[in-house]
């Protein structure tokens, strides 16, 4: 018979190898791929997992899939979060796996509805423990029969184990991803409130550079404002441009945002418009061949090629030449 270490230390070795997968597969959903393979290891007939903030005694959970359940669970939860053991029980205790059984003693009304209404019985609940962290990932597991054993010792130590892999595993897919493209950039995944889930190991040293006083694993007040409007943000003051749109490889129901921070080059001082004006100026056209070629008066593209000028630090057409074409 096949031990149950032996069969974690494949799970690993296939987690592993799916996230090396998922580098190129964008389709690929690391975490419930991982939770399929765990479901014979751990007996359970169903699963949530995600993104989850504990603060000031309340937990919310912004991005989440289910395996096995209906897409209607993480809507319900919400309702009765305040209410619900496991997640209490976690807030205080971080490095403990707890558990919930729909006939133990200690009951709220709201967790008896939750396992009535899924045919919940019994119930086990790990998560990363990133100390002094507000964000976590976590993995709920459930079992549905009355007749089914309860979790042992082995069953939920395997579980923190699988939990924290899987973690580091999301983690470095994610970090691989984000690691393409020019240095001088930096890429988050943060929640409606600004606090990251993703990204902030890599980005902590560029955000100091841009905004020196922070600290934490909430963003600047500038970002957190930014977030919160999809779109591409420019920091003129602090030469910064963030393009923020919503995360939703994260889970299927996901309030995660994506942000993508960028030092400004010079040309990204310029409004759209003005862009237009340099690029066809840097081709060498006049300014009336300017005007012609876009439907202006030669007079606003004088006007326009110094507000130009002014931006890039520049005095003549061939600096201007340089800075478009280079």
């Amino acid at each position: 018979m096949t031990s149950k270490l032996s069969m974690f230390s494949q799970f690993v070795v296939d987690l592993h190898r799916a996230g090396r997968r998922a580098d190129k597969d964008a389709d690929l959903d690391l975490a419930a791929h991982a939770l399929e393979l765990l479901r014979p290891l751990l007996g359970f007939d169903c699963a949530w997992y995600g993104w989850a903030r504990f603060l000031n005694d309340r937990t919310t959970v912004p991005a989440s899939s289910t395996l096995g359940l209906p897409e209607g669970f993480a809507p319900f939860w919400s309702t009765m979060a305040s209410q619900d053991l496991v997640a209490t029980a976690l807030r205080r205790d971080r490095g403990r796996v707890c558990i919930y059984d729909r006939g133990q003693p200690r009951q709220t009304d709201e967790m008896a509805e939750l396992s009535e209404r899924y045919g919940i019985r019994k119930w086990a609940s790990a998560m990363h423990n990133r100390p002094g962290a507000a964000t976590t990932f976590f993995v709920s597991v459930y079992r549905t029969r009355c007749h089914d054993p309860h979790w042992d010792g082995e069953d939920l130590q395997l579980l923190q184990c699988a939990v924290d892999h899987l973690f580091l595993a999301l983690q470095a897919t994610f970090e691989r991803r984000s690691a393409d493209g020019p240095g001088g950039r930096a890429t988050l995944v943060v929640d409606e409130a600004g606090f990251a889930h993703l990204g902030l190991d890599q980005a902590q040293n560029f955000l100091r550079t841009i905004w020196p006083g922070w600290s934490g694993d909430r963003l600047p007040r500038p970002l957190r404002q930014a977030a919160l409007h999809p779109g591409i943000h420019l920091f003129e003051r602090e030469g910064v441009a963030v393009s923020c749109r919503k995360d939703y490889e994260a889970g299927r129901q996901s309030n995660l945002i994506r942000l993508e921070l960028s030092l400004m080059s010079k040309l990204d001082r310029l409004s759209p418009r003005e862009r237009e004006v340099a690029n066809v100026l840097a081709t060498g056209a006049t300014h009336k061949q300017a005007a012609q070629l876009l439907g202006s008066a030669p007079a606003t593209i004088r006007n326009q090629t110094q507000a130009i000028y002014d931006k890039l630090g520049i005095r003549s057409r061939a600096e201007l030449a340089s800075a478009v074409l280079r």
